[in-house]
């Protein structure tokens, strides 16, 4: 599976800058922070993967996607019923995983007392978290920092909804372009970011050279020298705390 993850995630981080891209182009940025999660989860997996041997992240990759699936199947069986299940052609599956349940819980208790998982997650037969993960490859800062910022864009945020509400009392505006610059500008600072520090890594892990023709070297380059002159883009902007100085006052 290694092959494939890799270059699936060389493939999924190229595209999605590129959406990211066009959408800054059309001032659509704010739409694109949310691209941003998986590209980090991408980025500390392979870390990950390459700090362990050949063979456990291929063990590794095999369980997770086993693990996925039966999940996936579980959920939608719930939700839609078994009638349903057995129309989608899907019965025979689920019943393969929820057979194969208890084997594949041995497999990953086995594994995660072989990479010195924590022992919580061990003893319930769970896979690793991204913290985890995260502490691991020594990226606990970055992990917090980018799942901080994209928190706000994927789940209830009302200081993230109020970005849209700009002006003063009696003359307040609500509309997403007040802010799309600055969202445009993060997703693509961390977006050139991600890509060019998983990149190696990738290569580490063996990606060829035409798996590296997926991606346009140049403009990648281009993107990095434009944005590396900004610095890193922050979460939080001293101009969007300007009404809680106001109501403190008050």
């Amino acid at each position: 599976m290694l092959p494939l993850i890799r270059t699936a995630m060389l493939r999924r981080q190229y595209e999605c800058l590129q959406i990211a891209a066009s959408l800054v182009e059309k001032s659509q940025g704010y739409a694109g922070v949310a691209l941003l999660r998986a590209a980090c989860e991408e980025y500390l997996w392979a870390k990950y993967l390459a700090s362990i041997s050949r063979a456990d992240a291929e063990t590794l990759l095999l369980l997770l996607g086993r693990k996925e699936i039966a999940d996936s199947l579980r959920a939608q069986d719930d939700y839609n019923g078994r009638i349903n299940t057995k129309a989608l052609g899907l019965a025979k599956h689920l019943a393969h995983h929820e057979d194969s349940a208890k084997h594949l819980n041995n497999q990953i208790k086995a594994l995660g007392k072989k990479l010195k998982w924590e022992e919580r997650t061990v003893q319930a037969s769970k896979l690793p978290s991204v913290a985890f993960v995260a502490k691991a490859v020594n990226e606990t800062k970055l992990y917090r920092f980018l799942y901080h910022a994209s928190s706000r864009y994927v789940h209830f945020s009302p200081s993230e909804l109020l970005r849209r509400a700009w002006g003063r009392t009696g003359a307040i505006s609500v509309t997403s372009s007040h802010f799309t610059e600055y969202w445009g500008l993060f997703v693509l600072y961390w977006g050139v970011w991600l890509l060019a520090h998983t990149l190696p890594i990738l290569v580490e892990l063996g990606i060829n050279e035409e798996q590296l023709d997926l991606i346009d070297g140049e403009k990648l380059m281009d993107a990095a020298r434009r944005i590396a002159g900004l610095g890193p883009i922050p979460i939080i902007t001293a101009e969007e705390l300007q009404w809680e100085i106001g109501a403190n006052d008050a």
